[in-house]
């Protein structure tokens, strides 16, 4: 291959990792909710879209940019070095690499597949026709191969890392509470401040115990010495124009012949700051 025609392979298999970055099919995102009811999804995923940032999407840059540097040195030879070629190729191979690596994530009702998709397989032929026409057309030794295969590996390690944490950090809590204090809205009934705090609750003097969530929407308190034997179970929803305020719907509770059940369900429980 001639240096001309390498510097063309790179830009086209450059630009082409770019073009293809916006069509959907990278990434299989298969989301499973369970709790009151179950849904399932699957969505193919562009290089730009969900937890394809920033992995994918940086490999895309990266490719562009290298293309345009294979065009600069087309045009003006000797203006830029040959090895950037190189190193935008080894980047953007060891980031398309790290998208073929299936990842995992469960929540309290929601469980989250990423596994590659068929432009996942065709960007990485493309990663590594690019790089061997960047490597012919900056004519470097083989004494290069090792260290150049290390920085990759460590680059498409750190970018598996990366993916794994932007699916965790973006992974729903599934959970419509928050440890803090809640104001019972004003209806028929006097109004009740209910604190949740570290496994705990409190409800004015009325009522206090264990508060455990279970299933994402589903909660269990226990423990009351107004009721030590009487366990209670609701599930809590997300109200408001934040989802930030409290509804319950018992499941069971017997506690106080009903009353901790009644004061629970009766009105909206709102957020305080």
């Amino acid at each position: 291959m001639t240096d001309r025609r390498a510097l063309l392979a790179v830009t086209i298999a450059g630009v082409a990792i770019f073009a293809l970055s916006f069509v959907r099919g990278w990434l299989f995102l298969d989301r499973e909710v369970r709790g009151e009811g179950f849904r399932h999804s699957e969505i193919l995923l562009s290089a730009w879209r969900s937890v394809a940032i920033p992995v994918l999407s940086l490999a895309a840059i990266i490719a562009v940019a290298t293309a345009i540097a294979a065009i600069v040195m087309l045009r003006k030879p000797g203006v830029l070095p040959r090895w950037l070629l190189v190193a935008g190729a080894v980047a953007v191979l060891a980031l398309v690499a790290s998208s073929l690596v299936p990842l995992s994530w469960d929540g309290f009702t929601t469980s989250i597949d990423l596994r590659p998709g068929l432009l996942a397989a065709v960007g990485l032929i493309l990663a590594v026709v690019m790089l061997v026409a960047a490597w012919m057309a900056a004519g470097i030794g083989r004494g290069a191969v090792v260290p150049i295969a290390i920085a990759g590996l460590v680059v498409a390690g750190a970018a598996v890392g990366g993916r794994w944490a932007v699916l965790t950090v973006g992974g729903p809590s599934n959970q419509a509470w928050e440890d803090g204090t809640y104001v019972r809205a004003g209806d028929d009934s006097a109004p009740l401040t209910l604190t949740i705090e570290e496994g705990t609750y409190r409800i004015d003097d009325r009522w206090s115990g264990a508060w455990e969530g279970s299933g994402g929407w589903t909660i269990a308190i226990d423990g009351d010495p107004a009721c030590p034997d009487s366990r209670g179970a609701y599930h809590a929803h997300g109200e408001g124009e934040d989802e930030v305020d409290l509804r319950f719907v018992k499941i069971v509770d017997a506690c106080g012949d009903g009353e901790r059940a009644s004061d629970l369900e009766s009105g909206i429980w709102v957020r305080q700051p």
